[in-house]
Parts: C-alpha cells; sequence; structure tokens
C-alpha cells in the first residue's frame, strides 16, 4: 500500500473536501455564500469542537444564515466545498449576555476532538481538526510579532495582516512539523511511557523537528535522545494532521541496530520492548497493555507493524 493511500486510514484525515483556495479573494463571494443555507458553521470554542451527543456523537453544523449574528468576520474562515456545501469555521468567545450554543438545541455540548473523534464519521472528524487548527491559529496570531499592532483577517481566514501601515507583516497559518515512529527488532518493537500517563500505556516514540535538520535526522535523533537506541533502516509510512494544537505528524517505522534502552533526556519515564504477542492481545483488550487511542497515526504504526 502506498504512503497516500495508508494516510488517508488515519484518524482526522479525509479527500472529500474540496479547499477551494480560488474563492478566498474573490469580491463578494463570502457574503453571498453566507446568505445560503446549505453553507454550513463550524464553531470551535478553545479546544473544544460543538457535537451533538444524541442518539449518538456527530459534529453540530449550522447553518449560515440561522447563526449570522454570531458570526465574527475577523474569525471566519472558508474551510472548502463538498457536494454542494461550503464549510466554514468560527472561534466562539462567548460574552456573558449571549445565549450559550449550547442553548441551541437538545443534546448539544462541546468537547474535545480526542475524546470524541473517533465516535464520528471521518470526513466529519477530518473537517473539525481543520477547523480547530485554523480557529488556533486565529487566537494566537491577533497581534503582529514585528511591531505589536493588530492583525487583522483576510483572504476569509487564510492570511492576517499588521494593521499598522508602517509594517503591513503577512501571517499564514503555520503547521509545525513533528516526526513519530515505530522502533522494531524483529518480533519485537519499542513503546515509551510519559509521566502522566497511566502507568500501563506505552506508545510510538515522537518530537518536533528542529530548525536546520532533515525529517530522516529528526527520527533518529528523537529515538536516540529519549530512549539511546541506534536506527539502521527507515521507512516513510504515512502522516496525519494533528491539531493539538498546530502540527502535521510524519509516520515511520524504523529498524533498531541497538536494543539497550537508556532513559536520558527525562521525556519518558519507562520505555520497554514488546512482542508482537503482547501487542496483539493489548489490541484485543486482553492483557495489562494500553495501546495510543485509535485516533492517532501511532496506533496505525503500531497496528501495521503487527500486521506486516
Amino acid at each position: 500500500m502506498d504512503p497516500f493511500t495508508r494516510s488517508l486510514r488515519n484518524g482526522l484525515v479525509s479527500n472529500k473536501l474540496g479547499r477551494e483556495a480560488h474563492k478566498r479573494e474573490q469580491t463578494g463571494w463570502v457574503e453571498r455564500a453566507l446568505s445560503e443555507t446549505t453553507s454550513l458553521i463550524v464553531p470551535v470554542r478553545g479546544e473544544a469542537s460543538l457535537f451533538y451527543k444524541k442518539p449518538e456523537p456527530r459534529a453540530a453544523l449550522f447553518a449560515a444564515p440561522v447563526v449570522s449574528e454570531r458570526i465574527s468576520p475577523d474569525t471566519l474562515v472558508y474551510l472548502g466545498y463538498h457536494r454542494g456545501k461550503n464549510y466554514f469555521a468560527i472561534s466562539v468567545v462567548e460574552a456573558a449576555d449571549h445565549t450559550p450554543w449550547e442553548q441551541l438545541d437538545d443534546g448539544l455540548a462541546f468537547d474535545n476532538l480526542w475524546s470524541t473523534g473517533m465516535l464520528i464519521s471521518q470526513f466529519e472528524a477530518s473537517l473539525l481538526a481543520y477547523a480547530r487548527g485554523m480557529c488556533y491559529w486565529h487566537d494566537r496570531t491577533q497581534y503582529c510579532g514585528t511591531c505589536g499592532s493588530r492583525t487583522r483577517s483576510e483572504r476569509t481566514g487564510h492570511l492576517r495582516v499588521c494593521t499598522n501601515s508602517e509594517c503591513r507583516a503577512n501571517y499564514f497559518p503555520r503547521t509545525d512539523p513533528a516526526v513519530i515512529v515505530l522502533v522494531h527488532g524483529g518480533d519485537y518493537c519499542l513503546l515509551g511511557n510519559k509521566a502522566g500517563w497511566p502507568e500501563n500505556r506505552f506508545s510510538t516514540i515522537a518530537g518536533f523537528v528542529e530548525t536546520g535538520e532533515t525529517i530522516e535526522q529528526a527520527v533518529v535523533r528523537e529515538v536516540k535522545e529519549e530512549t539511546g537506541v541506534n536506527l539502521g533502516a527507515l521507512e516513510y509510512h504515512s502522516s496525519q494532521p494533528w491539531p493539538f494544537p498546530g502540527s502535521v505528524m510524519l509516520g515511520f517505522h524504523a529498524e533498531a541496530t541497538s536494543r539497550k534502552i537508556t532513559l536520558a533526556d527525562g521525556e519518558l519515564r519507562d520505555a520497554r520492548w514488546f512482542s508482537k504477542t503482547e501487542v496483539l492481545a493489548a489490541k484485543a483488550k486482553t492483557g495489562w497493555l494500553r495501546l495510543p487511542s485509535r485516533l492517532s497515526i501511532a496506533r496505525r504504526l503500531v497496528e501495521d507493524w503487527c500486521h506486516s
């Protein structure tokens, strides 16, 4: 299976939404789109998305004209188009005298995508992840990093521009690359446990790419720093957007050339080699080992290794 196909199997990933970038600069297009009942609004509050919780979880999306008075142009983001519908995200900052979004309908509640993402459709999960990442960026780019002036949103939320006429610095949404790797040696794989996790929860090794290094160098460095294990051959697996808060996870399988574990940098509380038998038992929810969430690429890396 090629990396593109593998990526589409990861949580928070879908290829259904057309981003329609050409619409972002069309004069008057946003106003027309927001007047149509087929245009849908995705509200985001901090780290949480809005869901209908009953009878089963699903994303809460609102026809734009119905919630027009709640739409702030400065936090409006055009996400894209799918099956005759335009999708927009907005960052929700509610004043005390405004009706909370949860009161618009029965069964509504804000919840973290991390805990609900596997309970909704793959398209909805990818849509909410995209919306969350964009709103996070808007919330944290309100002021110019060069002169400190306010910024304003342009290109339907895909650019922020400094309002100081002598500065006019441009800020585009950014994504931080991070590597995540399933290290294996024979019928064993290397998993780590972080402080604050349950003692039986183990996952793959991950970390951010540093300035001046390649993706492959970051894989080797992170594994060495966190576990002391040396790597040989690397194989790219797939990628996953990770809006917690704004990263893209670049997944690898890697072959270990050493087995001794040394927890040198304090990132991990524990790290161990686990057999395929132990991992398969954990997948079947037997035994003591707890695997990463099915939402994460970490789980996909582990499971694909188990069945290789």
